[in-house]
């Protein structure tokens, strides 16, 4: 574990995350984790959110099952997975495991669109599989394969916690997955 890093502090607060967006309790007095999501267009983080491990599994299981299903198929049991977790089993710099796509391993370098989150647990990074970076391709297939009911249940998760959310995380197929 090490600090959490800057690039995934709040940029709205100009400080690190302190409370779980939709119940408010504190990082700091969780005995859970609680991850960070960034989407960046271009070069500009345009929408941020934190969330507890509690609300996370809430949010997730309201989408419907066959939408988990196939969320779970398109993220687990990649070869590349197992990999990239022993290639970098002792590296604790985030930068290494957000240099390429956790889905499809196109590096950060060639893609302009993409989220990042970290786990955390107190004021410490957790480490594998996160931190990690899936690019927006790869975000706008996962996009694809969640049901009418369950892209509703997320807008609604989105209209919900957020006043304004910006228009371009907003598109029709470039909702922020919840990482």
């Amino acid at each position: 574990m090490s600090d959490i890093p800057l690039l995934f502090h709040s940029l709205e607060h100009d400080e690190p995350f302190k409370k779980c967006l939709t119940c408010n309790r504190d990082f700091g007095e969780l005995d859970e984790p609680f991850n960070i999501t960034k989407v960046f267009k271009c070069p500009e983080s345009v929408f941020e959110y934190p969330l507890c491990l509690s609300c996370k599994r809430d949010t997730f299981q309201s989408f419907s099952d066959e939408s988990r299903n196939r969320l779970r198929y398109f993220s687990e049991d990649k070869p590349r997975l197992e990999e990239r977790r022993e290639r970098l089993a002792n590296s604790q710099n985030y930068g290494e495991w957000t240099s390429e796509c956790l889905q499809c391993g196109i590096p950060l370098s060639k893609v302009t669109d993409y989220s990042i989150a970290c786990m955390g647990f107190g004021n410490h990074m957790v480490f594998d599989p996160f931190p990690m970076m899936v690019c927006s391709g790869c975000e706008q297939t996962a996009q694809k394969l969640l049901s009418k009911t369950t892209r509703d249940q997320w807008d609604k998760f989105i209209f919900d916690n957020f006043e304004c959310p910006p228009a371009d995380a907003l598109k029709p197929d470039g909702l922020p997955m919840l990482v």
